[in-house]
């Protein structure tokens, strides 16, 4: 039977998150006042999300994807178990996703910061690939 399960992010500004959500090719739905999150065969999750991927936008999912505040403010992953299974809605998922955020956070300081973007580089490196973003002072 398919159930959510609650995955830890270190993602805490919601503006970024959606942000990174777009990148990937989402278009998240956000709740500003939280929402329930109903999955397969009538699962919910017993805490309100306040962002919201749409199942018709995940290739193949059985339910949408949340992304709910912890105590601390922090946003948690929620994800049918099912899916993390079977359609790569997995911690490497999770991974690109968290890249994808950290990138909109890094240009947003670097931007309050008087910081010119000069660009963005892949590099291929013994544990895998790892973004560099270039800046320069103005």
């Amino acid at each position: 039977m398919s159930q959510y399960e609650e995955l830890t992010t270190t993602m805490s500004d919601q503006q970024f998150l959606v942000e990174a959500l777009e990148q990937m090719g989402y278009r998240p739905e956000v709740l500003s006042q939280g929402g329930p999150l109903r999955g397969y065969g009538g699962v919910t999750w017993n805490r309100p999300v306040q962002v919201v991927i749409p199942k018709d936008q995940l290739r193949g999912a059985l339910a949408p994807v949340g992304f709910g505040r912890d105590s601390a403010g922090v946003f948690q992953a929620v994800i049918d178990d099912m899916d993390r299974q079977y359609t790569g809605l997995d911690q490497s998922w999770l991974g690109r996703l968290a890249q994808a955020y950290k990138e909109k956070q890094t240009m947003a300081v670097a931007r309050s910061k008087g910081y010119v973007f000069r660009g963005r580089e892949v590099v291929q490196t013994p544990q895998g690939p790892k973004v560099q973003l270039r800046f320069a002072v103005r």
